[in-house]
């Protein structure tokens, strides 16, 4: 019996059956779990909205933090998961917002049709994160 034939719980059982070193153990828990990870990679587990969220905006912070252009910045690929994600991610986005301003004032509009800020404010991240921190309340939104 191979194996590559026998799933994960069973495999150790028959390993240690058959008699293993503590070396070949540690590999073999090792191999176990990359067939873990193979069968059920994390970007098929599931994930609820919030954990998603910090995982994109996590992962789209560490790659952009060195970007000037913030048209590079929001065409990222995270940014963009982001914006897919709908209206099921506004409370978080204007949660980060608050908590942590950053440019996420294009995914906003993207998802929500609305600009509450003022033209003479663009360019200014304290003036816009206070816009859409206020529209959200005047939409009733909680985060």
């Amino acid at each position: 019996m191979s194996m590559a034939t026998i799933r994960s719980p069973q495999a150790l059982q028959y390993l240690s059956v058959v008699g293993m070193s503590r070396d070949s153990h540690v590999v073999t828990e090792q191999w176990l779990k990359s067939e873990e990870h193979y069968w059920l990679p994390i970007t098929r587990r599931p994930q609820g909205d919030a954990e998603k969220f910090q995982s994109l905006a996590e992962t789209w912070r560490r790659e952009v933090q060195f970007l000037s252009s913030i048209t590079e910045m929001v065409l990222h690929p995270a940014y963009q998961r982001i914006i897919g994600m709908g209206a099921a991610v506004v409370t978080h986005l204007l949660r980060e917002l608050e908590r942590r301003p950053d440019h996420w004032f294009w995914a906003l509009t993207a998802i929500t049709g609305a600009d509450p800020v003022k033209p003479e404010d663009r360019g200014k991240l304290k003036k816009m994160t206070d816009a859409w921190l206020r529209w959200g309340k005047e939409q009733g939104l909680t985060w």
